[in-house]
């Protein structure tokens, strides 16, 4: 028998994941957490502009993070997906409306992604490598092959998530840091 390919391993351990990340995100105090541990990655980076992201589901909750962005001196700017396949961002003012997919997305005035000094993004998993699992659809990883984001990146994952090692695509986009509830992580 023949190994799965990486795509057929990725689809596997979503699965598995996802359906711990239902318990993960009822713990009520994941969201102040994760703010504590991003504010501080921010104040390590000096950063001031911050791409973060509008978490769905069952993602690892933000959303303390995102309303207190101002609170510390960062400006938000968030990802709207496209139905090509890419995104583009806008400056978060706090509101949003439903995307292609459904769900709430930010709304606001253009802003560039190549513009921010710090880069949050949603992950199923992470490894110690800082390689990402996704949901699949690949937003994320085009949005990162762009040569003109120099920006570092952060996966937001539950500890749980945090991997040995993930199965890897040509195509797939690492991060520079980790970050749960428990703990920064910089990749070395």
């Amino acid at each position: 028998m023949s190994e799965p390919s990486a795509q057929d391993a990725k689809k596997l351990l979503r699965a598995r994941l996802n359906e711990q990340r239902l318990v993960h995100a009822k713990d009520p105090s994941h969201p102040a957490a994760l703010s504590q541990q991003l504010v501080a990655l921010c104040q390590q980076l000096g950063a001031k502009t911050v791409a973060a992201y509008l978490p769905f589901g069952a993602e690892p909750n933000i959303g303390v993070f995102v309303a207190g962005g101002s609170a510390h001196g960062l400006t938000l700017i968030m990802p709207v997906a496209n139905t090509d396949g890419t995104m583009h961002w806008v400056n978060y003012t706090g509101q949003s409306a439903p995307g292609i997919f459904g769900f709430d997305e930010p709304t606001g005035p253009a802003a560039k992604l190549s513009d921010a000094d710090l880069i949050l993004i949603p992950a199923s998993a992470v490894d110690i490598r800082g390689n990402r699992l996704g949901k699949g659809k690949g937003f994320y990883d085009v949005a990162l092959a762009d040569p003109a984001i120099t920006a570092p990146v952060a996966a937001v994952v539950y500890e749980a998530e945090v991997l040995d090692s993930l199965p890897t695509e040509e195509h797939d986009q690492p991060v520079g840091f980790i970050v749960t509830p428990a703990r920064l992580v910089s990749i070395s």
